[in-house]
């Protein structure tokens, strides 16, 4: 009986070692052939240039998950965009569990990394957009039932990003500077809640030629609930926090096949006059923490209904602002008797 034990204790370290040694030599030996086989199926299937310095695969990182990595990943446009970059990054790193790979048909992946991705997104006025870079399929039928396979995220990050967006056809821009977002949720699930936290250093956006936030520093945590096929999208907990202005919402959103449902209300409980005063342009600096101020803050709104290329939500916003004042430090005077009684109702969405 010691014999046995002792000669299975010596099998299973020997596999145990086998394993260890193709763990790490196989992605070692067949680095240049898996790189080349991904080269392939990009070239196959996208209408745009996309370059990686290096592809590490490995078992060591995370076990017993499986750590794929794209280090300086770019994807370069073509025409009618030559030359610009959609999309890069100095990092991207998928992990995957090892048993999933091996013997599941439930893939799950345990964790997607960017690190300083660039973003640039472009809309042109007839409606050609830059991402739209995969070649369409030559099967134009479809005979084959749906398989059991299913895709899950545990986790995912995105770290020191840059995102722009200019649409021409809104005309709409959107400028995101030293943007970092954490996320989980369940996408195997019907219904799941997806939590994430976002920060972002600075955001710009303009909606045809208005600037309506400049320079912000934004803070999002949220909780939503996504269900019917990923089209409606349902606000739990969540807090918005622009320079030093809070604000809460409430209700859901959906994506129609033609056209946006809502129903959402929000509002900003906890601010003082002072927290508004951070959005005025030149105001939230440094200094801003010793500027003196008084005075009541009321902020809500809402919006309600259908938004498409010919209908627009009713929607409705109302500030308050009573008796406020606020003073700078190094001025021998203040800015007294500041009042706000601002109601904007457009109850038919025209």
């Amino acid at each position: 009986m010691k014999k046995a034990i002792k000669w299975t204790l010596i099998v299973i370290a020997g596999l145990f070692i086998v394993i260890l040694a193709a763990a790490f030599i196989v992605p070692i030996v067949f680095k240049d052939e898996i790189k080349a086989a991904i080269e392939k199926e990009i070239a196959k299937s996208v209408n745009a240039d996309v370059v990686f310095d290096d592809l590490d695969v490995t078992l060591f990182r995370a076990f017993p998950n499986v750590t794929a990595e794209l280090s300086r990943l770019g994807v370069v446009n073509r025409a009618p965009f030559e030359g610009q970059v959609l999309f890069a990054t100095e990092e991207f790193r998928v992990d995957v569990n090892l048993k999933d790979i091996l013997f599941g048909d439930n893939l799950r992946v345990k964790g997607i990394s960017l690190v300083k991705p660039v973003i640039n997104i472009k809309v042109l006025e007839d409606g050609r957009a830059n991402y739209d870079i995969a070649y369409p399929s030559a099967d134009t039928v479809t005979t084959e039932e749906p398989g059991e396979f299913s895709f899950g995220i545990d986790h995912w990050e995105l770290v020191d990003g840059d995102v722009s967006y200019d649409d021409k056809t809104l005309p709409y821009v959107l400028t995101i500077k030293g943007l970092n977002h954490r996320g989980n949720g369940d996408f195997t699930q019907d219904v799941f809640d997806i939590r994430s936290r976002t920060t972002a250093d600075s955001v710009t956006t303009a909606f045809d030629g208005v600037e309506y936030l400049t320079n912000k520093r934004v803070e999002i945590d949220a909780t939503i609930t996504i269900s019917e096929e990923y089209s409606k999208y349902t606000l739990k907990e969540n807090r918005t926090k622009v320079n030093d202005f809070v604000m809460q919402a409430d209700g859901w959103f959906k994506m129609n096949e033609n056209d946006f449902g809502m129903d959402l209300n929000f509002s900003s409980p906890e601010n003082s006059f002072k927290s508004l005063l951070s959005l005025v342009p030149g105001i939230y600096t440094e200094s801003f923490r010793d500027i003196k101020t008084e005075g009541e803050l009321t902020f809500k709104g809402a919006l309600k209904g259908t938004y498409s290329d010919k209908q627009m939500p009713a929607f409705n916003l109302n500030l308050l602002v009573k008796d406020a004042m606020f003073k700078y430090p190094d001025l021998p005077t203040a800015i007294n008797n500041i009042n706000v009684d601002l109601l904007v109702d457009n109850r038919d969405g025209v």
